[in-house]
């Protein structure tokens, strides 16, 4: 990091749904672009290691075993490297399943977030699978991937120059977002795992709506979202991503591309 800057990169992967070894295949690859490139932390798009749009697969043992060997996989293939990335999966635990992001360096897992706002209307029929994080506000640590990892719906981490929080999609849109008090509790940038689908005049909402919480958190805000991939039901996701600094859209990437994709910026902390 030069002059208090920090580079950070939101990648939008190629994913087959429900396909664990292909989708950690495109994530290993563009995590090593990133390494490349200079990007500290990169965020990839919600549920990514298995694909955001398996439906009632999210119920199958085999899904949800393939989705942990993954991310071990991942974590080894990246363990070289001291960037940080953050990829999405589903962790059953406690006898529920849970939508989470993984934050990994090094080839630890360094926690485990799990999405506390379930949407469950229109096109969304999330609770069909999955419980609020907000169930695991005072858990502790869990053994996932052949790791102890702490799991809870608020983290925060700090790298000792900088500290970072993860919020995932549903969680922006409500009324008190998870990242309004992570960054009263000192989080500098905001990292969002999203799976939002394309509706009329949705984007521009969107657009707004990430540049308006990053004001509110006088913080850095990365998104990155599923691209066409995910496109297998009556959804189409176009891929979207975003940089934002203190309410200004700094970076954003085109949409409807069908190539894996990676945006970078640089954040002022």
């Amino acid at each position: 990091m030069q002059h208090g800057f920090i580079k950070v990169g939101a990648a939008i992967p190629l994913v087959s749904v429900a396909d664990p070894q292909y989708n950690v295949d495109q994530l290993i690859a563009l995590a090593h672009q990133a390494h490349d490139e200079g990007a500290e932390i990169t965020v990839f798009p919600e549920l990514c290691i298995t694909g955001y749009t398996c439906g009632d697969l999210f119920t199958q043992q085999t899904l949800l075993h393939g989705a942990e060997e993954g991310v071990k996989r991942f974590a080894e293939a990246t363990s070289e490297y001291d960037n940080i990335y953050i990829v999405g999966a589903p962790v059953y635990v406690y006898g529920a399943l849970y939508n989470c992001a993984l934050v990994v360096q090094r080839g630890k897992i360094l926690g485990i977030i799990a999405k506390c706002y379930i949407p469950n209307y229109g096109e969304f029929n999330e609770r069909r699978w999955f419980s609020t994080g907000y169930n695991l506000r005072t858990e502790g640590n869990i053994e996932y991937a052949g790791q102890s990892v702490h799991i809870g719906s608020y983290q925060i981490f700090h790298t000792g120059r900088y500290a970072f929080g993860v919020e995932i999609c549903e969680d922006l849109w409500s009324v008190t977002p998870p990242s309004s008090a992570l960054a009263l509790q000192g989080a500098e940038i905001i990292f969002n795992l999203s799976a939002s689908d394309e509706v009329t005049g949705k984007h521009d909402y969107l657009r707004s709506l990430i540049a308006q919480q990053s004001a509110r958190c006088m913080a850095g805000y990365v998104y990155s979202g599923c691209g066409f991939g995910e496109s297998t039901t009556d959804l189409v996701f176009a891929g979207k991503a975003f940089v934002a600094e203190n309410g200004s859209i700094l970076k954003e990437a085109k949409r409807f591309s069908l190539d894996a994709q990676m945006l970078y910026s640089e954040i002022d902390l």
